[in-house]
């Protein structure tokens, strides 16, 4: 990642010191908690699709696959439409948005921030989306073995562009609410290994119940979802587009819209509107706790798959701060696209974190 932007008065201490920082522990009691949520993050399995095909004289471009980090990529992927969009030098300027989640909005704000007239179609919105509940932490897409070296460079584009974007909101006169920069602590039982660059640096943090652990400190982009999706969609409403509850059952559902151009960011619904089988469903399960004084940080831990493995990709501590609360997640669930909370899950999660803020993973 890039970080290079203001960055320069964090690297004073020299790379081989390590910095004592004292925090306050977040509290996970079942008492503080305020809510639970649940949400399906549409991982594919080569990448995100980011690509154009015309059908039956319509120009179909497809902008969905983005997991967990669709808010992260959101300004990225929306740069490539309109990148599409000039190569395809279509003469019409009038473009079919499908979906309203975080994709579909940014698509829309760019495309009506360079003139086009935007139709979005989608039969939920803000706040009844996934977007609306995802914690908004900038989260990188990951690598699988079946991903092209062509999509991983894609991926790379896709990030340095939306981190540009989302820093613009960090400055005195922000693009959008919500974005700013926040420290990030990973704690890490092994740190013997790791090679600590800019804009990384090792830290022991002392926490106020006793615990002191070694940890890897960043600062990343940090959005709170809530206040970014809502002010978003205001923008997106302010500059005119045009809202259509819709819900499609078809490809000629799609087919039959009056735009020639259509975009689709449908992003689950694309595995039997479009025949991608390479969609699955991960189910992600979150809880929020009562807000916090003090809690203006990220933290994060692995949680070990087994003594001799110590992580597991689909299971960790993630705790992060809102405006209005603290959410806590930390697990993958493949497969499942139900939308129901998990009694067991939450169990895992709030142990997993209970365990992380004593010292015991």
């Amino acid at each position: 990642m890039l970080y290079k932007i203001g960055f320069c008065c964090l690297f004073c201490v020299s790379l081989f010191s390590v910095e004592d920082v004292y925090l306050k522990t977040p509290s996970i009691s079942r008492q503080d908690m305020i809510g639970t949520t649940v949400g399906i993050r549409p991982v594919r399995k080569t990448g995100v699709r980011l690509e154009s095909e015309l059908i039956q004289n319509k120009l179909i471009i497809h902008n969905y696959g983005y997991g967990g980090s669709g808010m992260t990529l959101s300004f990225g992927a929306s740069n490539e439409v309109l990148k599409i969009l000039d190569n395809q030098k279509t003469s019409s300027k009038i473009v079919a948005v499908l979906g309203a989640g975080v994709v579909g909005l940014t698509t829309a704000y760019d495309l009506l921030e360079e003139g086009y007239e935007v139709h979005i179609y989608s039969d939920q919105w803000s706040p009844n989306l996934t977007s609306n509940v995802a914690a908004g932490l900038w989260t990188p897409l990951s690598s699988s073995s079946d991903m092209s070296e062509e999509k991983k460079k894609l991926h790379q584009r896709l990030l340095e562009v939306a981190e540009k974007r989302f820093l613009k909101s960090t400055a005195n006169y922000p693009e959008f609410a919500g974005v700013k920069l926040i420290a990030y602590y990973r704690l890490m039982k092994d740190i013997s290994q790791e090679a600590f660059k800019p804009p990384s640096q090792q830290v022991v943090v002392h926490f106020d119940n006793g615990l002191i652990e070694s940890a890897r400190r960043t600062y990343r982009l940090g959005i709170d979802g809530k206040l970014f999706m809502e002010d978003l969609f205001s923008k997106v409403k302010s500059k005119g587009a045009v809202l259509e509850q819709k819900h499609f059952d078809t490809l000629e559902d799609i087919l039959n819209l009056k735009e020639d151009v259509i975009v689709n960011c449908l992003s689950m619904g694309s595995r039997e509107l479009f025949n991608d089988q390479e969609l699955i469903p991960v189910r992600g399960q979150m809880i929020y706790f009562k807000p916090q004084d003090g809690i203006d940080y990220v933290l994060s831990q692995a949680v070990p798959l087994s003594p001799s493995v110590p992580d597991d990709p689909d299971n960790w501590v993630a705790i992060y701060p809102w405006s209005d609360r603290i959410i806590l997640g930390g697990l993958n669930e493949y497969g499942e696209e139900e939308l129901v909370i998990s009694p067991e899950a939450i169990d895992r999660i709030i142990g997993n974190a209970e365990k992380c803020l004593s010292g015991n993973l």
